[in-house]
């Protein structure tokens, strides 16, 4: 297997029910992610930036998907750049494993997730249509900085998950004193959100978008 899509420079490396590898090379970086589901795996996660390996973390424990990433550049690594990018990449990933879920089982296609960690709450909300959007509720005060990341970057790579699954993503912010807790629950509650829509679900077999037949 190896497909390459033009219009964002991915190229599908492996494409099985249960495993997806894609890589996207641009000017300004070189990214590879893999994800599988089954057993947990050990993930390999190096995108340069300590926090965003962490998210990354917290997305395949809650999603119940082994995930890798790596991220490679021929200059220097820009923090926007690779959260985007790495957004387009793996989201690609997942939308590749949803067509492939849903054309032969049928998938749910939709699905919502809460994440807390101590006094953060985040509420997810995400739909496999083909209308690609992110959209941010924010009910707690700007932090700025989260670690090694600034919080719009994070943003970032939600908009750029959202393009490459062509998926729409709803964060609603709700609660955090805590930058670091506000953010872990975001990417809880979202890879619950991705667990819960890529579950099997024969009534949908071969119309992932509903009714209207098609994800174009």
């Amino acid at each position: 297997m190896n497909r390459k899509d033009s219009t964002l420079g991915v190229r599908v490396r492996k494409l099985e029910l249960n495993e997806v590898e894609v890589v996207r090379r641009t000017a300004e970086t070189e990214i590879t992610c893999r994800i599988s589901s089954g057993k947990k795996q050990k993930w390999n996660l190096d995108t340069g930036l300590h926090f965003f390996n962490h998210m990354i973390e917290e997305l395949a424990y809650f999603s119940k998907f082994n995930i890798d990433a790596t991220v490679k550049s021929p200059h220097f690594l820009l923090t926007h750049t690779v959260l985007e990018d790495t957004g387009i990449t793996l989201g690609r990933a997942f939308y590749e494993l949803a067509m492939i879920r849903g054309n032969r089982n049928g998938i749910r296609s939709c699905g919502s997730g809460i994440g807390i960690l101590d006094e953060a709450y985040v509420y997810a909300r995400i739909s496999l249509e083909g209308r690609a959007g992110t959209y941010v509720s924010r009910h707690t005060r700007r932090f700025g900085v989260v670690e090694d990341v600034q919080e719009e970057f994070l943003e970032s790579f939600f908009q750029g998950f959202a393009q490459g699954m062509r998926l729409t993503i709803q964060l609603d912010l709700m609660r955090a004193d805590d930058p670091h807790h506000l953010w872990e629950a975001c990417f809880r509650a979202f890879g619950g959100a991705l667990e819960e829509a890529l579950r099997l679900d024969e009534w949908k077999q071969g119309g992932i978008a509903g009714v209207k037949g098609t994800i174009e």
